[in-house]
């Protein structure tokens, strides 16, 4: 299950063709960084199996895609330590010192000489797209890591045209009335979490945590001006997450009750199988309502952007994809 998540807008006209995906993702394969690489990053099978499928297809027409990175950690206090040596070093040489220009190639030279003694990270990104949705779904909030998932992707799959998500209504502004009447949207309810910051230069900001929102002090708050960038919110009493003001979710976590009614708890279904049913069951369900809570979805220019549910198409697995997941 996601822990957070950034949705994209995915046209019924720029979605991958499920017969050549899979293809496509083999072109930019994960592979370790090099000696003096800093980053790479590629595709892996979702599954975790070895020479696996990179698309993954499960009922719904729902597409699982796993990116993976890997980094070399490099302290910028070793760099500047090794790039004062080799500064000092030039100095003792040629009796100069080493001006800005000099210095930036000097840093140049330390990381090619760092690098290949650097430690690695491995790290993942899963991509989850929606075709009947019309939507492409990232479990980061991270703009760097969504920038770099949205560049494999649009690199690797042709056509591919994933748009930011956009609602009729803001978030923000959303979120500030619902605090005002103390009623969130029907299926959800307002946690005990909240962020809210002025619009002025100061940005004066006050954080409640585990605190009772219907209070007279969130009240005056908003009175005041002040605007609510993050809300704690649940989902029909099975997710809990935090809106943010840039319509991102963070802080996901199912409640069991969630996983009792899908039948989930103590199965003996594969793990992958069993997370994404959750993941496409929930979220399915979730991320609609709450486009709708906000005043649906539009397009740059504010016309209506929402699937039409029985006119969305519907990815199905190519032929030879593999036996269908147990619960289809």
């Amino acid at each position: 299950m996601f822990k957070a998540l950034t949705a994209y807008h995915l046209p019924r006209d720029a979605q991958p063709d499920p017969n050549k995906l899979d293809a496509q993702l083999a072109a930019l394969p994960f592979t370790p960084c090099g000696p003096t690489q800093p980053l790479s990053l590629g595709f892996v099978p979702p599954r975790g199996h070895a020479h696996g499928p990179l698309a993954e297809f499960v009922p719904g027409g729902h597409v699982m895609i796993k990116l993976q990175f890997e980094q070399r950690l490099l302290p910028g206090s070793v760099v500047r330590e090794r790039v004062d040596e080799l500064a000092q070093k030039m100095e003792q040489e040629t009796g100069r010192k080493a001006g800005a220009k000099r210095r930036r190639e000097l840093k140049d030279e330390a990381l090619l000489d760092l690098l290949p003694q650097a430690f690695t990270r491995q790290t993942s990104m899963r991509v989850w797209i929606a075709p009947a949705l019309e939507l492409l779904v990232i479990d980061s909030t991270s703009t760097a890591r969504l920038d770099a998932a949205l560049s494999a992707l649009t690199k690797a799959v042709p056509g591919l045209a994933p748009q930011p998500l956009q609602t009729a209504e803001s978030p923000g502004a959303c979120m500030r009335a619902w605090l005002l009447d103390g009623v969130a949207p029907q299926g959800f309810g307002i946690g005990r979490d909240a962020e809210l910051r002025s619009a002025d230069v100061a940005a004066a900001t006050v954080r409640y945590t585990r605190h009772g929102l219907e209070g007279p002090d969130v009240q005056q708050h908003l009175t005041a001006g002040k605007q609510v960038r993050k809300l704690a919110l649940n989902w029909k009493d099975r997710l809990d997450f935090v809106l943010t003001d840039t319509l991102q979710l963070t802080r996901l976590k199912v409640d069991d009750g969630a996983f009792e009614q899908d039948g989930l708890k103590d199965s003996e279904q594969d793990p992958f199988d069993a997370d994404a049913l959750l993941l496409t069951s929930e979220l399915g369900e979730l991320l609609p309502a709450l486009f709708e809570g906000l005043g649906g979805r539009v397009d740059g220019l504010g016309v209506a952007t929402a699937p039409a549910a029985d006119s969305a198409p519907t990815a199905s697995a190519p032929t030879g994809a593999g036996e269908p997941a147990p619960w289809d």
